[in-house]
């Protein structure tokens, strides 16, 4: 993998995890450490637990949470949701919870503040789920055969621009595209490289989370079967 975190397209968000500030007392309000990107209305932040457990009355946000570094449990509404590493969950806006958790447990998190509240709960993401045939890329854009996609989307916010679930591919090759939206990935399977409109590259593999920012311009380039978990702001045309 090339390590990226000073690219303005795609970044690696793990590197640029292990640059942040220990949390402190409120790891998901104050404490929280929001990463320089651009990310339209939402924020992406790095959430550094202390070993034990503490509680959240509730955030103004709805807020994916990925397991980056060791595991968590976050106990919500409606029971525990435990997340080992690679696995999330999104809290929905104005949910109470409480959360217990090791040593040296991380979570990147993406939270999204704009539209109406919908209904409260923490929501897993299943990395297993089933998936349904999805659309592929617009055949003008592609390099090659049209690839089979497939998706599960498992939370969506109640103004419908804020999604988060699972979706895998067969190898495919595209030119470069903007990005209206803001995507932030993390590979269960395969292996992935991008290039932007500067010509700057980086390859990732199953294991590693990868923003592409708002108002990117980058290519896909994917040799194998390639499965993630995504959160994403998408604003629509």
């Amino acid at each position: 993998m090339t390590t990226v975190i000073d690219c303005a397209t795609f970044i690696d968000q793990r590197a640029l995890a292990q640059t942040a500030r220990a949390g402190g007392s409120d790891p998901f309000g104050a404490d929280a450490h929001n990463l320089p990107l651009r990310v339209g209305p939402c924020t992406v932040s790095v959430v550094s637990l202390p070993t034990g457990s503490g509680e959240c009355a509730g955030r103004g946000a709805d807020t994916w949470v990925l397991a980056e570094h060791g595991s968590v449990v976050l106990a919500g509404p409606d029971g525990d949701v435990e997340l080992a590493e690679g696995q999330s969950a999104v809290i929905a806006r104005a949910t109470p919870f409480t959360w217990r958790a090791g040593a040296g447990a991380r979570l990147i998190a993406m939270a999204y503040a704009d539209g109406p509240a919908g209904k409260q709960g923490i929501t897993f993401i299943d990395n297993a789920a089933s998936l349904s045939p999805s659309n592929p890329p617009a055949p003008e854009v592609l390099l090659g055969e049209t690839p089979s996609c497939r998706s599960n989307n498992q939370f969506t916010s109640q103004d419908g621009l804020f999604c988060a679930g699972v979706w895998d591919s067969t190898p495919y090759q595209r030119v470069a595209i903007h990005f209206r939206k803001t995507e932030l990935m993390h590979l269960l399977k395969g292996k992935v490289s991008f290039t932007d409109a500067g010509g700057r590259a980086a390859t990732f593999s199953a294991g590693d989370t990868i923003i592409i920012e708002q108002g990117a311009d980058c290519t896909w380039d994917s040799r194998e079967h390639v499965a993630k978990i995504y959160a994403q702001f998408n604003p629509g045309a």
